[in-house]
This record gives structure tokens, C-alpha cells and sequence, in this order.
């Protein structure tokens, strides 16, 4: 049976670094996929009441914080500072854009309370917005450290 190497070999083959790679990929997506049900949930949780009796609000959360911490915590602009640093800054910039978020959809539940199909599409739609603008943001810095050529339809949002 051959043995397939030690954390170090790995690295050198690029196989580790492959991996990190997907993983964080992966983890930045599933934080997407939570925020955007999460903007449906939070401002109408009866609407997963059809579906089950299980309250996915927790696993949700967890899963917004994890995915947008991987997400912050792998950006470009980060990547001179020390490792601990770096997902520390991405946990606190994490939780400080979910709970944001969050205290948004709780003052939308109590404006919209009596109207719940405009309460689900405007949780729905302020979920795309902040998350798009996290992402300009993201890019934005990351350009500006990395030196990349920015793409025009980003430039655009800040207009």
C-alpha cells in the first residue's frame, strides 16, 4: 500500500494548498447560500413551518458566521497578517455583518409585521443588497492591495 505523506509533502506537491483552496471556496459559498435563506427566515420563519417542524435559525446562523469569516479571513488584503490575526479580524467583521443584518430584518418585522408577503420580498431583496456590497467591498480593498485592475460593474455601485 503506498503511503501518502506526511502534512509537509503535501504541501510541497500543492495537493494542501488545493485543498485549502476548495475548502475555502466552499465555506464562502455555504455562508452565501445560510445568509440568503436566513433573509427569508428571520423576517417570516412561518414560511419553513410548511415545510418542517425543525427551526433552522441556529444552524443558519452558525453557518453565516463560518462562511462570511472564511470568507473575510481569506481575502487577498489579508493575507501579510498572521494567521490568528487574520480570522479573528474575519470573525469580528463576520459577526458584526450578521448582526447587522439581523437587527435590519428584526426593524423590517416590526415596520412590515401586518404584511407578510412585502415583509419575505423586502427581507429577501436588503439580503441581496448587503451581501452584494460586502462583496464590492471585499473587492474593492483587494484591488487596491493586490494592485488588480478592478472590474467596471463594480466601480459602478459606488457612483
Amino acid at each position: 500500500m503506498e503511503s501518502r505523506g506526511t502534512q509537509s509533502e503535501l504541501r510541497i506537491d500543492g495537493a494542501w494548498d488545493e485543498f485549502l483552496k476548495i475548502f475555502c471556496d466552499v465555506a464562502a459559498i455555504q455562508g452565501r447560500i445560510s445568509y440568503c435563506i436566513m433573509s427569508v427566515h428571520a423576517v417570516n420563519p412561518h414560511i419553513f413551518r410548511y415545510l418542517s417542524d425543525y427551526d433552522p435559525y441556529t444552524y443558519l446562523l452558525w453557518n453565516m458566521i463560518y462562511g462570511i469569516t472564511i470568507m473575510i479571513a481569506t481575502s487577498p488584503a489579508l493575507n501579510t497578517i498572521v494567521p490568528f490575526t487574520r480570522f479573528t479580524f474575519g470573525f469580528m467583521g463576520s459577526l458584526a455583518f450578521n448582526y447587522s443584518s439581523l437587527m435590519f430584518y428584526g426593524y423590517l418585522s416590526d415596520i412590515f409585521y401586518d404584511r407578510p408577503l412585502l415583509l419575505t420580498v423586502l427581507g429577501f431583496i436588503s439580503g441581496r443588497v448587503m451581501m452584494v456590497h460586502l462583496l464590492a467591498f471585499l473587492y474593492h480593498i483587494d484591488s487596491l492591495v493586490t494592485g488588480t485592475r478592478r472590474h467596471s460593474a463594480f466601480d459602478a455601485m459606488y457612483l
